[in-house]
């Protein structure tokens, strides 16, 4: 038992560098302005409309020019992108479900969403996961599942997923 626990700490521990690039090589925007994202969004880049969507939910851009917070917009252009399979904008519908943030929450909704990213292998969605099978959010309590999305999350090096398994016991 105590050789089950170091051993997991060890592989968390070896995992902790990763942490801080984890996020953002996933959803990292590839894109040097506004300008770009827009034209490749309209020419159907689903990373490029994803980020547009972005935009629009937060109302404001990293690149040079912002645009107005405006959920009905971002939706549009995340619906652009999940038409192909881009696990960043499910992630965000997901979070529109979840938070109850351009869309009326919906745990169940949420669960859908980032279950599509998770098994895509982002790590935001499965660290999201866990907490909705823990916490038994539109979806039944399942304690074991959540242990499995909180694994697979830290091994990519997510943060949080990491200190969720520290406070678990064997």
């Amino acid at each position: 038992m105590k050789f089950k626990f170091w051993s997991m700490a060890a592989v968390l521990a070896l995992s902790l560098p990763n942490v801080a690039w984890a996020w953002q090589q996933e959803c990292e925007p590839q894109f040097d302005s506004y300008a770009q994202v827009l034209k490749e969004a309209n020419k159907g880049n689903a990373e490029a409309q994803y980020w547009l969507g972005e935009a629009y939910f937060d109302g404001e851009s990293q690149f040079e020019q912002p645009s107005a917070v405006d959920y009905a917009q971002a939706r549009a252009w995340y619906d652009k992108s999940v038409a192909q399979k881009d696990a960043c904008a499910q992630h965000a519908i997901g979070w529109m479900y979840d938070s109850g943030t351009g869309a009326e929450e919906d745990k169940a909704q949420a669960f859908a969403w980032y279950e599509k990213a998770a098994k895509q292998g982002l790590s935001k969605s499965q660290f999201n996961l866990g907490v909705l099978y823990r916490d038994g959010l539109g979806v039944a309590q399942n304690m074991k599942s959540a242990k499995s999305w909180f694994e697979k999350a830290a091994a990519q090096g997510d943060e949080e997923a990491v200190a969720e398994l520290a406070d678990w016991s064997e």
